[in-house]
């Protein structure tokens, strides 16, 4: 039986569209302080995500709330 080591089981690395990425951002199961940018590509989706996401505001039960 081969045994698998994993030496750092804090962090994962996945490719998720920008539109579940914008999703999981206005939602606030996702923060943008949790993102880290790993190539250009993946920093100007991050980037352009946020900012759409700061900009657009979604009604909850009347109130209207701050968003990523």
């Amino acid at each position: 039986m081969t045994t698998i080591t994993v030496s750092n089981v804090n962090k994962v690395q996945v490719e998720i569209s920008s539109n579940l990425l914008a999703h999981l951002l206005n939602s606030g199961l996702l923060h943008c302080g949790d993102c880290k940018c790993l190539n250009a590509n993946a920093k100007t989706v991050i980037w352009h995500t946020l900012l759409a996401s700061s900009t657009s505001c979604d009604d909850f039960d009347g109130e209207e709330i701050l968003c990523a």
